[in-house]
């Protein structure tokens, strides 16, 4: 089933979607009693959660390492890197998204939602845990993130040597923005999608395609991502795990890619779990 919070007369409330029909229900969690039910048309959707942790893989598709096969990507990458979102920077589909000057790129993920605690999980806990899946926008300012690039005096690992050396700092003014964080437009449920192998993902910029790839791309699945999550933290419940982005349509080095920021409309897409718009204007300095 599709899970969606919503606005009905600026109440919030949490229902399950069927065709164009809304039925409001208590929770995520309790959605067996079915109230009263709306018309998409008269409801305005929010991001399907209020999620407790937002925990991104960082790179985690061969062309985003700058190689085409999962051998090699694996070998380059190690094991799974993560960074982490705040939640309140998450924004509702149809949002306002502020650009800075330096420029902007949608980055296409799933959105894994994680119903039960899990640490140092079994692959059967990870099953459990899952609630469904959702389209997260990784929205990233590429241009910011030499702000949090430092100089330091280290080791150097090639030679031994301490000398002084460019340390490239965390992923935080090019991806903890106010809105940087899309997410909807509601969550399928586990039953209704067991498995994401094969789906197509795919972004777009004011009609341009941007990224396009599928969910096999994936360097590492979505049980193996949250296995090894569980192994550094406890990972609370109402999280969510991001999947990583596919590659860039033309890009010589996907790590360059951005966009002018204008005034425009991005989309974010993964097939069968729907499509994710929200408008692009420059932010106010």
């Amino acid at each position: 089933m599709r899970l969606a919070r919503f606005l009905a007369g600026g109440v919030e409330k949490i229902g399950i979607l069927e065709g164009d029909a809304v039925y409001e229900v208590n929770s995520l969690s309790d959605t067996t009693a079915r109230g009263v039910s709306y018309r998409l048309s008269e409801i305005r959707l929010l991001a399907p959660l209020v999620p407790s942790a937002i925990f991104c893989a960082l790179v985690n598709t061969p062309k985003m390492l700058g190689v085409e096969d999962k051998e090699t990507a694996r070998n380059l990458l190690g094991p799974p890197k993560f960074f982490l979102k705040l939640p309140h920077v998450v924004s509702n589909p149809g949002d306002v998204i502020r650009a800075p000057p330096t420029g902007i790129r949608p980055e296409v993920e799933i959105g894994i939602v994680v119903k039960n605690k899990l640490k140092n999980a079994t692959l059967q806990d990870v099953r459990n845990a899952i609630l469904g899946y959702t389209v997260v926008n990784d929205v990233t300012a590429p241009g910011e993130f030499p702000k949090d690039f430092y100089y330091a005096y280290r080791r150097d690992p090639a030679d031994g040597k301490i000398k002084m050396m460019l340390i490239r700092g965390p992923h935080f003014r090019n991806k903890n923005r106010d809105g940087f964080a899309p997410m909807g437009p509601w969550i399928v449920t586990a039953d209704e999608l067991p498995s994401i192998s094969g789906l197509k993902m795919r972004s777009f910029y004011n009609g341009v395609l941007i990224q396009e790839g599928t969910t096999d791309e994936l360097i590492y699945g979505v049980e193996e991502l949250l296995i090894e999550l569980s192994k550094v933290l406890t990972v609370p419940p109402n999280s969510v795990v991001c999947s990583g982005t596919v590659g860039y349509v033309g890009a010589e080095d996907p790590s360059e890619y951005k966009l002018q920021p204008m005034q425009g409309v991005m989309v974010a897409e993964v097939e069968k779990l729907g499509k994710l718009e929200n408008i692009v204007a420059v932010e106010q300095v």
